[in-house]
């Protein structure tokens, strides 16, 4: 496969020609746009997703766009209606979604290993974000820390949870560099019955290791472990979390690379002409749940 690079940055551009071999590097967005690829992979401002995707998409490119799928609902449902119109693949990059110890989790659920499930919790805590350029500004990101990272937490939260009937929520800035929001604290009521906490943070100095997710049941728990492991050789492949531990017992999974599953499915789905693995609908969902975060929080 041959692939080419954008960036505005020519350090960047160089260290891909040099390092990697590209033959085909633009410095020049509509050059790029413009160029004979077929498929699109956008690391770009949350703000130019909408318009960017249905120019690629109008073009019969194949889209693959970072989280989140955009600022808005309106927005991300137009991406959606263009795909559909242009008969061409639309994906987003959750690559927390592909998670195996996230997968096997949900499993044990399924299989009422920890019986029914009564509580849920997901979190993250990082330290002081002192960002600059687009991201600090409210406008352009569509909010704060939550669209951005803690968007991730959202589809660990969702996938494990399911249909949601209620939230309530509270965002409010601390002192990282950006505009918008940088802690929330939700309460999700979940259809099952179960109660989500949902816990997201870049307010920290040497934040606590813990797990990022539990799932407490009538008859166990299973959450993410966090110790040290040992491993056969060092090339150990990308994951969002620890594999699980079930009622007590660290388990042994196959492991796989969140970026390898995500990336090689969305090119199979292309090449085979088949559903992407990643549905948009649930980048929707996800948006869905961070706009109403916000609005609960009013």
């Amino acid at each position: 496969m041959d692939f080419s690079v954008f960036s505005r940055n020519e350090d960047v551009l160089r260290r891909y020609r040099e390092e990697f071999h590209v033959r085909k590097t633009y410095s020049d967005l509509n050059e790029a746009m413009n160029s004979s690829n077929e498929i699109i992979d956008m690391v770009m401002p949350h703000y130019m997703h909408r318009d960017l995707a249905r120019r690629a998409m109008s073009d019969g490119k194949h889209v693959l766009i970072e989280k989140p799928i955009a600022t808005t609902l309106e927005e991300a449902r137009d991406m959606i209606r263009e795909s559909i119109k242009h008969k061409v693949k639309f994906m987003v990059a959750e690559q927390y979604y592909f998670d195996s110890s996230l997968r096997k989790t949900i499993e044990y659920l399924k299989e009422g290993m920890i019986g029914r499930v009564h509580t849920i919790i997901v979190r993250s805590q990082s330290n002081f974000q002192q960002l600059d350029g687009w991201r600090t500004s409210e406008r352009l990101m569509g909010g704060g820390a939550l669209i951005d990272g803690g968007i991730h937490f959202i589809e660990a939260l969702l996938d494990l949870g399911g249909e949601y009937s209620e939230i309530n929520s509270r965002v409010y800035k601390g002192k990282s560099s950006i505009e918008g929001e940088d802690n929330t604290a939700s309460l999700f009521r979940f259809k099952s019955g179960a109660t989500g906490i949902f816990f997201y943070s870049w307010n920290y100095v040497s934040p606590p290791d813990v797990p990022a997710y539990e799932v407490l049941g009538t008859e166990g728990s299973v959450y993410e472990y966090r110790g040290e492991r040992k491993h056969s050789n060092n090339d150990h492949p990308n994951t969002a979390f620890g594999v699980p531990v079930l009622n007590g017992t660290v388990q042994e999974i196959e492991e796989s690379d969140v970026f390898d599953a995500e990336i090689s499915g969305f090119l199979k789905a292309v090449e085979k002409d088949e559903d992407v693995p990643y549905s948009p609908e649930l980048a929707y969902r996800n948006l869905e749940t961070v706009l109403k975060i916000y609005e609960s929080s009013r």
